[in-house]
């Protein structure tokens, strides 16, 4: 009789992980690895429990309809063994070897390698920073901290403030003519949602899901947009059209899961970022 204990859960992971996002490649840049590596885990899990959970179509990996109640369990499984994660980690007094934060590339390219900087030369710590637009899922564990613009947070995150993210209107030094738009999680953006209850459709020609790629295609394209005045100032081929932007400031928290908020790993990581950002915020926003 096979022994159900026996089950690899760092293979479920990679199970959910293609369920979860769609496809192998999407998995595999959700669990910044390889494509080959999701297929090796998935393969593995299959044969060792002599199973197929996914069908293989010319459209790539889909869950076989059989299978959804299996995979449900697996992702309680899985939800429930992330729980006992992060129950360990509250309890745990020191910081330990490493530490995961993500955040936008604007913060990740422009205000965070300082704060960064000054985090590991105070703590020792080995750190990733994550650049990302999308949300990481600190209930899984993907990351330690996010550091996000956002008027709130979802209810499953706690964290504290650590600034106000300000923006303006910027056009190209040698010359504007048009808009430039904003696609994906910006649409929801308070800059998005100004877009697109003030500038008319045609006048937009190009969009963007990243205030980094809006900056450099205004510069090199001629247009405006509206931009974090820590990336539109810091483009050499960008001005302030406009100081005063009708867009409001947004809060910069620096946050975790809600298991992890009296977490004595991540208490002292939270306060020397939220720290070093404001003194960081202050000086790029002046």
């Amino acid at each position: 009789m096979r022994n159900h204990a026996q089950t690899n859960w760092d293979d479920l992971k990679f199970v959910l992980a293609v369920a979860d996002h769609g496809s192998v490649s999407a998995a595999a840049r959700a669990l910044d690895v390889n494509h080959a590596t999701v297929l090796r885990r998935i393969s593995a899990f299959e044969t060792r429990h002599g199973l197929r959970i996914f069908d293989k179509t010319s459209h790539g990996y889909q869950l076989s309809a059989d299978r959804r109640a299996l995979v449900d369990a697996m992702r309680e499984a899985g939800e429930a063994l992330n729980a006992v994660g992060r129950m360990i980690d509250a309890v745990r007094p020191q910081l330990g070897a490493g530490l995961r934060i993500t955040s936008t590339d604007t913060f990740c390219q422009i205000v965070l390698p300082p704060v960064v900087a000054r985090l590991s030369a105070e703590t020792g710590l080995d750190i990733d920073l994550v650049a990302s637009n999308a949300h990481f899922d600190l209930a899984r564990q993907e990351a330690d901290i996010a550091v996000r613009p956002s008027l709130r947070l979802p209810d499953d995150l706690r964290g504290e403030i650590a600034g106000h993210l300000k923006f303006a209107i910027y056009g190209a030094k040698s010359g504007h003519d048009g808009w430039l738009g904003t696609t994906g999680p910006l649409q929801r953006s308070g800059a998005g949602q100004w877009i697109a209850q003030n500038v008319a459709r045609g006048d937009i020609a190009i969009s963007a899901d990243s205030f980094m790629s809006l900056a450099s295609l205004a510069a090199s394209a001629g247009k405006r947009a509206i931009l974090p005045v820590v990336s539109g100032d810091a483009h050499p081929g960008l001005e302030r059209l406009e100081t005063v932007c009708e867009v409001p400031p947004v809060p910069i928290w620096v946050a975790c899961h809600v298991d992890l908020e009296k977490s004595g790993r991540l208490s002292k990581a939270r306060a020397l970022i939220a720290a070093a950002l404001k003194d960081e915020m202050d000086c790029l926003q002046r």
